[in-house]
Formats: C-alpha cells, sequence, structure tokens
C-alpha cells in the first residue's frame, strides 16, 4: 500500500494502515490548523451547508471533496476507524431487504 504520509503517522487514528486512513488524519492535521475552534455543532452546519453546494454542483468533484474532507474530519475527531465501520456497515446493508419510494428514495424495510 502507498503511503501518503505527508506529516507522518501522527497517531490519531487505528486506521494509519490503510490509505484512507491516512487521507484522514492528513485532512485532521489541516483543519485543526485552519479551524481550531470547530465543534460537532459548527461542523453539522458546514455539512449542511455543503450539502446544498453538491447538488446545486450536480455533483462537482470538488464540491463532492468537501463534503468528503469533512466526513473524514469528523471521523478522526470522534475516533472513528472509517475503514473497519464502511466495510462493517457494508456488510449489514447487504443483509437488508431495500425498498424505493415513490421519489426514488432508497431505504431498508424494517423487519
Amino acid at each position: 500500500m502507498k503511503q501518503l504520509n505527508l506529516y507522518g503517522n501522527v497517531g490519531l487514528s487505528n486506521d494509519f494502515n490503510t490509505e484512507v486512513g491516512q487521507l484522514s488524519e492528513l485532512v485532521f492535521v489541516w483543519a485543526e490548523k485552519a479551524f481550531p475552534n470547530r465543534n460537532d455543532a459548527s461542523m453539522y452546519l458546514k455539512m449542511y451547508s455543503e450539502i446544498g453546494e453538491m447538488i446545486e454542483s450536480d455533483g462537482d468533484r470538488l464540491e463532492i471533496a468537501d463534503m468528503f474532507i469533512l466526513l473524514l474530519d469528523y471521523a478522526v475527531r470522534k475516533k472513528v476507524d472509517i475503514t473497519s465501520s464502511v466495510i462493517s456497515k457494508l456488510e449489514i446493508n447487504r443483509k437488508r431487504e431495500w425498498r424505493t419510494d415513490k421519489n426514488g428514495v432508497n431505504s431498508h424495510v424494517e423487519l
């Protein structure tokens, strides 16, 4: 696996052995310097505004990247190993039954 290692392993998560984990730490180090006073509420509000920008842009890659940056930073702040969490959630979702509503929104069927 290629090491990003731009800041070295700063030990912020236990996910550093994956490229996503390395990217998460890179994002977190930048965010700590740029926005040292951010908190959960401010991050939720920023995510909300970025979702709007992503929708308006019709999926512009940089708007998608903004959302991903926020989510990676949030995961490190909450000490979430995002790689194993995504894999675990995919395993759960693969076992679920899904439905699509009249607006095209997919959701799992509650059993």
